[in-house]
């Protein structure tokens, strides 16, 4: 076989406890009617445990092998960007400070000062051009880069000074993708497969493949296992972001050797972008993810794990010794915690070794106990944090507590050990959360239990806002045209809900918060309509995370 080869297993004994260990890990995937995962333990070089769960196609009823290829999700091509960039700046092709016009003219003059070290590290100011059109969606549609850079130029602004700060967008490595391409003089495809895919034997990996594409031996993701299959995540390869990669675990495995090898200077070339990040203005914080590199301590322990803004990590190593767990999933849930749980069972001796009831143990004060779902409905509602940025539903589905942020994919159910208390596991920790009556209502609390430091700002139950009245909305309805962004938006009103539409966007309701004229909504967005002097709505407004003040003017003939 060309390339590198996959080093012999030594095989950890099968009475080793953490054979079962990894199984209690695996178990909601261990069915013939979800989705799978594999998993392998490399250490020292050689592959420990490898281990096969579920299924690839459970229409055709095919099981997942190692060999199972799929789509990663989101982000996480990004370290093959990066990578790509860093290798054409080692032979000198480009400049890391070079500004990013020299090699892609058509950014926008307002960009001029952006480098493509501020692109490698989000610290561009520019905007997601997947946020600024409501109806679009960087993983599931297409764009041109004829409309991307339309896009960008519409939108005629960074939203801070280039280097000042961080924000993740989507347009840093869509420019990134295109620079690569433009300096190497071929596809993205073309150089990965020539510098890293051929060389290492990852016959099943590929940069820009479409998720929907069906060939042998390829697994379709799937948004959440449900009860079955799911829903079958739709995905379309992209000229610009959006950069899908697919691949196996067996060459992730081979991906993972290459990284450690010294002589292939891939992991040197990973920590020069990590150190190389450019500094901040003073108090500006720095955006955790960049190039899918994410360095953090689990269990105390070192580790790095190759990972998406979504949590999937696909590989955890541990920084300070020669030992990685691989990890595919052709669903989301628990793919932002298996690697550590796996990564921390292996730095400890087969002795040593948590036995299977205390793998999954919450914190204390015990195990996991059943309360009644009246009890459960006390703990629902709507939360927020204290300056409202960030806001999510608790509720209770089939007899457990689940918490849903606005915008995202439902976290796994809330463990309930009393008192109030629920444990949960997200991004690699275990947290522990707790409701308290408080003087404006019930708070909800988080605890980092892995890190043993706060789980972030505490949440407030708050209720819905009362004030909309049908006459006050009445006046929303119209059609409202993209001032800065493509795009038209449609409004109508049934009674007091208002419900807002456009191309690509199905018709979705609104939801009131106390702020007059202001709403949650649609997706990830922030509503808020604008009224003139008079009294008359004149447009509307939607916030998001990455990106602010896109606003949609209403029809003259509906004013």
């Amino acid at each position: 076989m060309p390339g590198l080869a996959l080093a012999q297993p030594a095989t950890i004994r099968p009475d080793d406890p953490r054979q079962a260990a990894v199984d209690a890990i695996f178990s909601q995937y261990d069915r013939r009617d979800s989705p799978g995962c594999s998993v392998a333990v490399v250490k020292d070089g050689q592959v420990v445990l490898q281990k096969d769960y579920g299924m690839a196609d459970i229409s055709l009823g095919v099981a997942r092998t190692s060999d199972t290829s799929h789509w990663l999700p989101y982000s996480e091509a990004r370290v093959f960007v990066a990578l790509a960039v860093a290798q054409l700046a080692r032979e000198g092709k480009l400049g890391l400070d070079d500004p990013v016009r020299r090699y892609v003219p058509e950014l926008p003059e307002y960009a001029a000062a952006v480098t493509v070290r501020q692109l490698l590290h989000h610290a561009s100011g520019l905007a997601d051009y997947g946020v600024l059109d409501v109806a679009f969606s960087p993983m599931t549609g297409r764009v041109s880069e004829d409309e991307f850079f339309r896009v960008l130029r519409r939108w005629g602004r960074l939203g801070f000074a280039p280097g000042a700060e961080t924000m993740y967008s989507n347009t840093d490595y869509a420019l990134l993708k295109i620079l690569v391409e433009r300096v190497s003089g071929g596809s993205l495809q073309d150089y990965a497969q020539a510098r890293w895919f051929g060389p290492l034997g990852m016959a099943s990996t590929r940069l820009g493949a479409s998720q929907a594409t069906r060939h042998p031996g390829h697994a379709l993701f799937h948004e959440a296992p449900g009860n079955g299959s799911g829903r079958v995540l739709s995905y379309r390869s992209s000229p610009t972001g959006g950069i899908a990669v697919t691949t196996s675990l067996n060459d992730l495995v081979r991906w993972e050797a290459a990284l450690r090898d010294p002589a292939r200077g891939l992991g040197a070339l990973l920590q020069s972008l990590e150190a190389g990040a450019p500094p901040l203005a003073d108090g500006a914080a720095r955006e955790e993810f960049s190039f899918g590199v994410y360095r953090r301590t689990y269990q105390g322990i070192p580790m790095v794990a190759h990972r998406g803004v979504g949590g999937y990590a696909y590989l955890v190593q541990r920084a300070d010794r020669p030992l990685s767990v691989v990890t595919l999933c052709n669903s989301y849930p628990g793919m932002d915690r298996f690697g550590f749980e796996v990564a921390a069972l292996f730095a400890s001796s087969p002795g040593q070794a948590k036995p299977l009831a205390t793998v999954d143990a919450p914190p204390p004060p015990g195990p996991v106990i059943s309360i009644p779902d009246a009890e459960l409905q006390a703990y629902a509602g709507k939360y927020r944090n204290g300056n409202r940025s960030f806001t999510a539903d608790i509720r209770v589905v089939e007899g457990a507590l689940e918490f849903k942020p606005q915008g995202g994919q439902p976290f796994d159910p809330l463990r309930p050990v009393g008192d109030g208390r629920f444990t949960n596991q997200f991004d690699g920790s275990t947290f522990l959360i707790t409701f308290k009556p408080g003087a404006d209502g019930m708070v909800m609390s988080a605890w980092d239990v892995t890190r043993n430091e706060s789980g972030g700002d505490d949440l407030l139950r708050w209720t819905p806002a009362t004030w909309p009245t049908a006459d006050r909305v009445a006046a929303y309805a119209g059609t409202y045209v993209g001032e800065a962004v493509e795009g038209t938006l449609y409004v109508r009103v049934d009674g007091e809900r208002v419900l807002v539409a456009g191309r690509g966007l199905a018709e979705t309701t609104l939801e009131a918060i106390e702020a007059v004229d202001e709403f949650r909504g649609p997706d990830v967005y922030h509503t808020r309509f604008e009224r003139d002097a008079r009294g008359r709505v004149v447009a509307l407004v939607l916030d998001a995370t990455r990106v602010k003040g896109i606003r949609y003017v209403r029809s003259a003939a509906d004013q």
